[in-house]
């Protein structure tokens, strides 16, 4: 496999193989492995390399599963013709029956396969009135042509849900509209470095943060939001290149790479001072998973959040000037106090899963000195403002 780019995404986690069929498929247990995917979808085949891995579950569990690829930037940018890469994540039991709960889509640039891409799945419950077995098998497929005949690494991650999980009504009926967070400017205003896997992504405390972005690069960052908060998001753009616009874009996961949503996706940046912004359509809440309406069905798991930053790569043939880097302001706001019948703790057996802590630019540790989101009257404002939703929504707990 090629070398990969510093600022691209980089595979994390234990090393596997898995197996070319049910049968042959190697025990894992919660955590994050990595493992290779040969080949792509070529000649007459429309899917590429599968493989299988078992994962022991006992009655009244569920399985938690996702899947993240991502090939080598072009060398020289994206071409004309494009084609496509994904990767799909099913769970089936012993007998090959599928056996999830609710459809699956990728999160990612798949028509040209720039950038991570991550699919995620959960199954249905184990038990008499679920899928029957000790086991559930998980299949990890590559599929697109891009690359055919070059093996890809695949990041592969694996959660539990304890029997009894969930239940109750939704924190809320309708969405929340959201417009972004407030502006806050930064503690330090020299970019901080950023993780390059969901499996290292840098810890940081609801505040604003400056990243640099170079095209093909891939920035992910780690904050915890509990049951009862809601997070927000702001990017204001401070330096574009001389010449020619950038494609941004930010996307949310939860701890089981689930995609949250928070009005992200990608844009074209034209011009210093572009400001995008968005938040969760509802505060996080273990009822939520019952909602009618996928974006607040979103917001159900508490714990670590990973927030997304991706520029993609430019087109062949553009002008040297277009791959200076943009800078940026990334403002997260937790919004809420953690809710007094909150979880505690993770609510999912995880394994080996949570980011890694990595060092921020005051040579602090992210986990130990970190950046704080308002003092004095902004402290005051976002107290105000979580108080009013509060009374508006009046928030319902049931479970």
């Amino acid at each position: 496999m090629d070398e990969v780019p510093e600022h691209a995404y980089r595979v994390e986690g234990t090393e596997v193989s898995g197996g070319a069929s049910l049968a042959q498929a190697p025990e894992i247990t919660p955590g994050i492995v990595r493992d290779v995917l040969e080949d792509g979808a070529t000649g007459d085949s429309a899917v590429g390399t599968a493989k299988y891995y078992r994962i022991g579950v006992a009655d009244g569990q569920r399985v938690h599963a996702a899947a993240t690829i991502a090939a080598p930037p072009y060398a020289d940018g994206l071409p004309e013709e494009r084609e496509s890469l994904d990767v799909d994540v099913d769970l089936v039991t012993a007998q090959g029956a599928d056996c999830v709960d609710g459809s699956t889509r990728t999160a990612g640039e798949t028509f040209d396969g720039d950038g991570p891409l991550t699919s995620a799945r959960v199954s249905a419950e184990v038990g008499p009135d679920g899928c029957a077995g000790e086991a559930l098998y998980l299949r990890v497929q590559r599929l697109g042509a891009r690359d055919a005949e070059r093996p890809l690494p695949v990041e592969i991650q694996v959660a539990i849900q304890p029997a009894g999980l969930g239940g109750g009504a939704p924190a809320v009926e309708e969405e929340i509209e959201d417009d972004g967070a407030a502006p806050v400017a930064p503690a330090d205003t020299e970019p901080i470095t950023p993780g390059r896997s969901f499996a290292t992504a840098t810890r940081v405390e609801p505040g604003s943060t400056v990243l640099e972005l170079q095209p093909g690069e891939t920035a992910l960052l780690a904050v915890d939001v509990q049951e009862g908060q809601r997070l927000r998001w702001r990017t204001e753009v401070t330096a574009l290149p001389s010449e020619g616009s950038a494609d941004i874009g930010l996307r949310v996961f939860d701890a089981v790479r689930g995609l949250v949503a928070v009005d992200g996706g990608m844009w074209t940046v034209h011009s210093t001072a572009t400001i995008h912004g968005g938040g969760m359509v509802a505060p996080v809440d273990l009822g939520n998973r019952s909602s009618e309406t996928e974006s607040i069905r979103s917001a159900w798991l508490p714990g670590t959040h990973t927030v997304q930053l991706q520029r993609r790569q430019l087109p062949e043939g553009a002008p040297a000037e277009a791959a200076e880097p943009v800078r940026l302001i990334l403002t997260l706001e937790v919004e809420g106090e953690v809710a007094e019948d909150a979880a505690e703790g993770d609510v999912l057996e995880l394994g080996d899963a949570s980011p890694a802590t990595r060092r921020g630019p005051l040579g602090g540790d992210w986990t130990a000195g970190r950046i704080a989101l308002l003092a004095g009257a902004g402290v005051l404002g976002v107290l105000g403002l979580g108080t009013g939703l509060a009374g508006v929504l009046v928030l319902s707990r049931r479970r």
